[in-house]
């Protein structure tokens, strides 16, 4: 058997102008990402480690590390028993990395859910190195991405809930999403850094964007009325409104 892929490079092409992600199903069934690069093709797991690795029989470095903290940890004795060497943040840096590349992948195929997914367990892993690392320079070279990764959960979180017409619920996550940041700058004593970030003003803009075309709930048109009936004078309606007001606001609370 020929190892020479020229045929299915030739297949497919590299443009940074068209489509450089596709899902194809492996000989065995499952379900893979593929990347064209311009060199070649990557090949990516959809589950579990993108390379599809098991280091020690584990889904992920992470996944091992983190089963053998909570071996160690059940010592009665105070204090964290488990501490996570220079060389361990560093594997598991890189293997964090790993999963970004995979969640950029399935931002271009839609997959919303699963880049959430994905940048949930790069945050877990970030925690986890804040909790045992010896060094506090391994914690910051986790936590300089830390907003950027929040920020890509509440993007992919906020464009699922914009495929379902979620809308109050996609301004709940930008509102997660900016607390969150503001929070950790307000950790590292840097709160400037926070309100000029790039990410938060993304959020923003995002918010706005979907404040404008969320249709109107039912409670907000009667408030709208209000404030216009008010404004011509016509304190009858207005009256009237606010009883609708009042009864819908009632309504709500006994659901």
């Amino acid at each position: 058997m020929s190892k020479d892929i020229s045929e299915i490079l030739s297949s497919w092409e590299f443009s940074p102008d068209q489509n450089l992600v596709r899902r194809v199903r492996s000989d065995d069934g499952r379900e893979v990402i593929q990347r064209r690069i311009e060199l070649g093709i990557l090949q990516i797991e959809v589950e579990d480690r993108p390379d599809g690795a098991r280091p020690y029989g584990f889904p992920s470095l992470y996944d091992y590390y983190k089963h053998f903290a909570e071996e160690v940890n059940t010592d009665p004795l105070p204090g964290d028993p488990f501490q996570v060497s220079p060389e361990v943040c560093e594997e598991l840096q890189i293997e964090a990395l790993l999963y970004y590349q995979r969640r950029l992948c399935f931002f271009e195929l839609q997959d919303y859910s699963r880049a959430a997914r994905d940048a949930r367990r790069n945050l877990e892993v970030f925690d986890f190195v804040r909790n045992h690392a010896q060094r506090e320079e391994d914690v910051l070279a986790m936590d300089q991405y830390r907003a950027f990764v929040i920020f890509h959960r509440g993007k992919a979180e906020v464009l699922g809930c914009l495929e379902r017409k979620e809308y109050d619920f996609a301004l709940e996550y930008i509102e997660a999403a900016e607390r969150e940041i503001k929070e950790f700058f307000e950790e590292y004593d840097r709160p400037e850094i926070g309100e000029s970030s790039e990410e938060l003003k993304q959020l923003q803009r995002w918010r706005e964007e979907i404040e404008r075309l969320r249709p109107l709930s039912k409670k907000e048109i009667l408030e709208q009325e209000l404030s216009e009936a008010i404004e011509r004078e016509e304190y009858e309606r207005a009256a009237k409104l606010r009883d609708e007001i009042q009864n819908h606001s009632e309504q709500n609370e006994e659901v």
